[in-house]
């Protein structure tokens, strides 16, 4: 396993996404994921399986310490009396007393980003978040935030091959944040990319892991690939036993960079992706 150590974490870089998996189709695949070996695991409460999360991590028998846990706040709780009663109800779901880091899932326009983070500032003060960050943020929104002095752990974006965001990026390392990268298999259309699958077949390796290591051997990267099949969870997990080439990574530089694949109706406006 890879770790990032960040603001005082170790985080295990490789996590395991549960978007999709929702009530009790989320328990068989994350025991399997625990029994694979991942120990970063990430949730939300949009997703509508906290509950679900929570009885599976307390039945597991691994100690609280050894999960990163990452949980989000929803849509409609990110005024400053919802992000603390929703949290609360985020932490009986989840069977905790804290959450390893907890972020605004997506940015809306009629409550002030500001008086969020503030909120969620205040849940970190209380012990109940270790640390708080962002998601689906631009750069304007991160230059907010900096000015707002708010220590952000991470922002969490679609990031794959097919979906580069380099200055997004650059602003991202430059506030002292990592990046955590959703959808590495760019929602499935990487699954049978023939650069990919040139570059894995020389590792025996298929698309998918080539991708996820392509997260990987960056600096700074979180990946959070999720797969609802026992098999495909263990084959996203073993992908430390190669690493690619700058040649590798030339071709894969190849590929189109701005194939955004997750645009829900409320996505902000994007920055621009030249």
């Amino acid at each position: 396993m890879k770790y990032i150590t960040h603001h005082g974490a170790r985080v295990p870089a490789l996590g395991f996404g549960t978007y999709r998996l929702v009530g009790e189709t989320v328990e068989d695949p994350l025991r399997w994921a625990l029994e694979t070996g991942y120990r970063h695991i990430d949730t939300a409460q949009r997703y509508e399986n906290e509950a679900n999360v929570g009885k599976v991590l307390a039945g597991s028998g691994i100690p609280r310490g050894e999960i990163f846990l990452t949980t989000k706040l929803g849509m409609n709780n990110l005024t400053a009396e919802r992000v603390k009663s929703s949290f609360a109800e985020s932490q009986d779901r989840l069977r905790t007393d804290y959450v390893d880091l907890l972020l605004i899932h997506w940015p809306v326009k009629d409550v002030p980003q500001e008086e969020t983070l503030a909120a969620m500032q205040a849940v970190q003060q209380a012990g109940g978040a270790r640390h708080i960050g962002v998601a689906n943020f631009t750069i304007p929104m991160l230059d907010a935030a900096a000015r707002q002095g708010v220590k952000l752990f991470t922002n969490q974006i679609e990031y794959h091959p097919l979906l580069r965001q380099e200055r997004l990026n650059d602003v991202i390392f430059g506030n002292d944040m990592v990046l955590s990268g959703h959808s590495p298999i760019a929602t499935g259309r990487l699954a049978d990319n023939p650069v990919l699958r040139a570059v894995g077949a020389k590792y025996g390796k298929t698309p998918a892991q080539v991708a996820i290591r392509w997260q990987l051997d960056q600096d700074d990267v979180m990946v959070l690939p999720k797969s609802q099949r026992q098999a495909i969870i263990a084959e996203n997990f073993d992908v430390f036993d190669f690493a690619l080439t700058a040649a590798d990574i030339d071709a894969i530089a190849t590929l189109p960079h701005d194939e955004r694949g997750v645009k829900p109706p409320h996505q902000p406006d994007w920055d621009p992706n030249d």
